[in-house]
């Protein structure tokens, strides 16, 4: 192996490693709780998370530009897809998105998924019945307390001609304070009942039966989803 192979080679062996370590100790607000719960814990520190700062922030600066350019090009289709189809007008999307966030949220504390299924896709909606049952089996609760969202940008838009496969994904920043407890005890068994922590994911919209309802949740925000979005229409 020559000298330009073996560096190369340990160039991208070092470059994973930093992305890996920069993974772990990203803020909070990079990484998300699924499904509305899920108990905020810390991030890296010391000495290494000192050192990797800089770098972190680089990061955090292109994750956040990507967004930003792929906002705008969702935007340019959604106005475009809008003249045709009133289902794309960016303020009902907008409204939509903020009542599916925090009914969402209501349901998934409540442990009562009908509160938002009119917000949902079937398929999410049983999924997230499956989970909250599973909870109140267990005896456990997640508590979401101060909900707030603190912005929403759309950061993909898929018009087809068939409305019904129509989507969108939303990249979402919300802050709450998110602990799970024991019944009836009450016993804290993760996250922090004194902790407002920030947190960003991505939500993705589906059309049934003519309305928008969220399908997916991703709490892993990556540089590498966000290459993948790309605004288009579709036949």
């Amino acid at each position: 192996m020559n000298d330009r192979i073996k560096n190369t080679v340990a160039y991208g062996g070092g470059l994973i490693c930093l992305l890996l370590l920069m993974s772990a100790l990203l803020p909070a607000d990079l990484c998300a709780r699924a499904g509305g719960g899920g108990g905020g814990g810390g991030g890296g520190g010391g000495i290494l998370g000192i050192v990797l700062y800089p770098f972190i922030l680089i990061y955090i600066g292109i994750l956040h530009f990507k967004i930003y350019r792929k906002n705008k090009e969702a935007a340019a289709l959604i106005e475009k897809a809008a003249g045709a189809d009133s289902g794309w007008r960016m303020e009902s999307l907008k409204q939509r998105i903020e009542e599916c966030f925090f009914k969402v949220q209501e349901a998934w504390t409540e442990r009562n998924q009908d509160l938002a299924k009119d917000y949902m896709s079937q398929r999410l909606y049983q999924k997230h019945r499956e989970e909250t049952n599973r909870m109140i089996r267990d005896g456990e609760k997640n508590i979401l307390k101060n909900v707030e969202l603190l912005g929403a940008k759309i950061v993909e838009a898929i018009d087809y001609t068939d409305n019904s496969k129509d989507l969108f994904w939303v990249y979402i920043r919300g802050s709450m304070i998110d602990y799970t407890v024991t019944e009836p005890e009450g016993t804290v068994i993760d996250g922090n009942p004194d902790e407002n922590g920030k947190f960003g994911e991505l939500w993705k919209f589906t059309r049934e039966d003519g309305r928008w309802g969220l399908d997916e949740i991703d709490s892993d925000v990556s540089l590498e989803d966000l290459d993948g979005f790309r605004s288009r229409s579709e036949d």
